[in-house]
C-alpha cells in the first residue's frame, strides 16, 4: 500500500505513447512503460481505495 496522502504529493504521470508511423507496423502495445522511479512515484499515490483508473 502507498502513503494515506501520496497522491496529493505526487501528481499523476501518464505512460507515453509510441509514435503512430511506428505502431502500426506491428502489434505491440502503443503506450510505454514509465522508468523505475516514475512506477515507484506512482506506487505511492495508491490509497487501496478500489478506483481502477486513478
Amino acid at each position: 500500500m502507498g502513503k494515506v496522502g501520496g497522491f496529493l504529493k505526487h501528481a499523476r504521470e501518464e505512460a507515453p505513447e509510441r509514435d503512430a508511423g511506428e505502431r502500426i507496423r506491428d502489434h505491440r502495445e502503443f503506450t510505454r512503460t514509465l522508468p523505475v522511479v516514475g512506477l515507484s512515484a506512482q506506487g505511492a499515490r495508491c490509497m487501496e481505495c478500489g478506483v481502477p483508473f486513478c
